[in-house]
Order: C-alpha cells, then sequence, then structure tokens
C-alpha cells in the first residue's frame, strides 16, 4: 500500500464529522459559523474546485447561507458557512435546533450532501468535514465514537491484508504494523498502515524565539492540530492554537505545504502557559 495524490474527486459526498464545539460565543441567537475542508480517498485536503459553491438550505429549497469552496487556506479549510439564527425562522434565517441541507453546487450540477447540519445552541463556531466519495462507518468500541473512512482505501487496504498478510476484514481500530498507531490514526496521517517506520513522529521540540518549536514530519495535503494537558495523569486535552512562524496568526491548526502524499518537515510554534509548572502536548492528524 502506497500513498497516492488524490485529484479531483467529485463524486457523492458524505459528513465525516457532525459539528464540533470550538470557539464558543455564548449567545442564544446570532451566527453560526461553520468552517471546514474537502477530503479526497486519502484524507488529503482537495485544493482545486473552479466556483464551486456550498449551501445550507431548508428541504424546501430556501437557501439560508452560501459559501465559496475555496484554494484550503493555512488552516486546510475549504469554507466558511455564516448560518444567521433567530427567534423564529425567516426566509434569511433559521431556529435553534432546525436541521438544513448541504449542496454543492458546482459548474457540472447541483451535488447533494446527505448529512445535515443541525443548528446548536447556545451558538458555536463547528468545523465539519466533506469526503468526496463513497465512505463506510465504524464504531469505536472503547467509546462509542463513528467515524467514516472511503472505501477506495479500504479495498486498498484490504487486497493488501488478502496478499500479505493473514486477511480478516479491515479492522481500524487495529495496529497492523505494531507500530503504536491505529490504523485509523495512520489513515488521517496519511502514513502506511503497514510499515512500522512510517508514522506521525516529533523529530525536534525546543525553546525558540519565546515560544516552543514543534517540528514534525507530515504528509504533504494533510491537517494537524496540537493539544495540551497540565499533567498525564488522567489528562484533560484542551485545543493549542499555534503558529506556522514565530510571529504569525494564531491557527487553531496548520496543513502541511507539499505535493499531495508527499513527506517533508513543518516546525509550528507553541507559546507556553504563563506560570505553568508543567504542560504537556499532543500531536494529531485531523
Amino acid at each position: 500500500m502506497k500513498r497516492k495524490s488524490i485529484g479531483k474527486e467529485l463524486l457523492a459526498f458524505s459528513l465525516l464529522l457532525p459539528i464540533a464545539a470550538g470557539a464558543v460565543p455564548v449567545l442564544p441567537y446570532g451566527t453560526h459559523l461553520v468552517t471546514g475542508s474537502f477530503r479526497g480517498n486519502y484524507n488529503t485536503v482537495l485544493r482545486d474546485f473552479g466556483s464551486a459553491k456550498l449551501r445550507a438550505q431548508r428541504s424546501d429549497g430556501t437557501v439560508i447561507a452560501e459559501s465559496p469552496v475555496a484554494s484550503a487556506n493555512a488552516e486546510g479549510v475549504n469554507f466558511i458557512l455564516s448560518i444567521p439564527v433567530a427567534t423564529a425562522s425567516t426566509a434569511k434565517s433559521c431556529t435553534v435546533g432546525e436541521t438544513l441541507d448541504c449542496v454543492l453546487v458546482t459548474q457540472e450540477g447541483t451535488l447533494d450532501v446527505p448529512n445535515s447540519l443541525k443548528v446548536a445552541s447556545p451558538i458555536k463556531v463547528g468545523k465539519v468535514t466533506f469526503n468526496c466519495t463513497e465512505v463506510k462507518s465504524y464504531t469505536n468500541p472503547k467509546d462509542g465514537t463513528v467515524v467514516e473512512i472511503p472505501t477506495a482505501y479500504i479495498d486498498e487496504a484490504q487486497w493488501y491484508l488478502d496478499t500479505y498478510m493473514n486477511g480478516g476484514a479491515y479492522d481500524p481500530w487495529a495496529d497492523y504494523d505494531n507500530d503504536g498507531i491505529s490504523n485509523y490514526g495512520e489513515f488521517l496521517a496519511g502514513t502506511i498502515p503497514f510499515d512500522e517506520s512510517d508514522y506521525l513522529r516529533v523529530k525536534e521540540f525546543k525553546a525558540k524565539d519565546g515560544k516552543f518549536a514543534l517540528k514534525f514530519e507530515h504528509v504533504g495535503g494533510h491537517v494537524y492540530a496540537v493539544s495540551s494537558a497540565n499533567t498525564l495523569a488522567k489528562p484533560t486535552w484542551a485545543k493549542k492554537r499555534v503558529r506556522k512562524e514565530a510571529k504569525g496568526a494564531e491557527l487553531d491548526q496548520v496543513m502541511a505545504d507539499g505535493t499531495d502524499g508527499d513527506v517533508g518537515e513543518t516546525e509550528i510554534f507553541i507559546t507556553p502557559v504563563g506560570g505553568a509548572t508543567s504542560e504537556f502536548f499532543k500531536l494529531e492528524a485531523k
């Protein structure tokens, strides 16, 4: 199994992740911001959408919000939907609890995104990921989390299992190469689940320019984020904003530079908590 560059794959669409809480303006009404990206078979962010638009609309076709789908920014985000929320539904706003359908409009026509967005209360900033291919759902036996993986990726992994190993159905929660990273973690990171030498790894961590500089091995087109905790004894991990330059803008996550699938190095900068006696960091692919 090897890495592949993903081209423009506008086939069927499936919502991979529900809206998750991020920065929270705790208001009963206002604007519900949804940012996200479109991914290919190997979890790389798709970069070229021409003049495509993403719409959030009611089942009767009333468009509540619309966003162009553009080239990914430094966080790997393709679109930002601003959904107005009011005390009562109008032609231009929705109410808390209302469900909106998602539709991708391209030069070739309109494609429905099978899943939908449900407006939450209090208003939250959420992130979603759309996958541009058919997917299969898996439930994590430890915590009940449901994830979706493109069937094209599963088929390739299954071929390797049948050809070079003892067969059996692909299991995203197993660790085929015993490198300490689950198969699902390797899918997210773009690393090879059958190669124990290939995994998301930190290359260097040091103090630099008044911050911590973390250098890691990336796979082009993938997105990475950092979380932190003040102890490793039953840690509570919280999102940690990072910078791609020591004095650059703070980001929730970073998209690796370079050609899709190519291996390189990314350095990010983390501001430590002032006065903390200890702080631990975790790097993850998203």
